[in-house]
């Protein structure tokens, strides 16, 4: 299984995934940070184990910036850490799960993570993202695949 752990790392040149199939909802601004992955693509075995996938999440302005991911189904997938803060110039490497249990509805539902962003103000991340104006947002959609022995 993957490290529960995120790291914030300096980088210089951080190539953006780009748009995903799922377009922002209209009156949705648009999405200012740049993202590693267009498509979240889990491995599946038939042993039935958690996949994971590492994410990475880059602040390109000059400015704090507080994040946060949300899922389609929290029986099925985590997020870890699933709000946080990135620095400017500053990447983030988010885990996510899913669970690959017997859950039907898995391969048969839309299944995406939304990420949002908005400035920091110096409020931890929960009480910030309680009131907070979202000023960003990108869907990416998930997709599942079996693995390959």
């Amino acid at each position: 299984m993957a490290d529960k752990k995120s790291t914030n790392v300096p980088v210089s040149n951080f190539p953006d995934a780009g748009a995903t199939a799922l377009p922002n909802k209209p009156g949705e601004p648009p999405f200012k940070l740049s993202l590693s992955a267009n498509k979240i693509e889990f491995k599946c075995s038939d042993d039935k184990k958690p996949a994971s996938v590492f994410v990475k999440l880059h602040n390109p302005t000059a400015e704090t910036i507080s994040y946060k991911v949300r899922c389609t189904s929290a029986d099925i997938f985590r997020v870890q850490p699933p709000i946080g803060f990135i620095k400017p110039n500053e990447t983030v490497s988010i885990v996510i799960w899913y669970q690959n249990q017997d859950k039907k509805d898995a391969m048969t539902k839309c299944h995406y993570f939304a990420f949002y962003h908005t400035h920091s103000d110096g409020k931890g991340p929960r009480e910030l993202w309680a009131n907070a104006k979202i000023e960003g947002v990108r869907r990416v959609p998930a997709a599942f695949t079996t693995a390959t022995k």
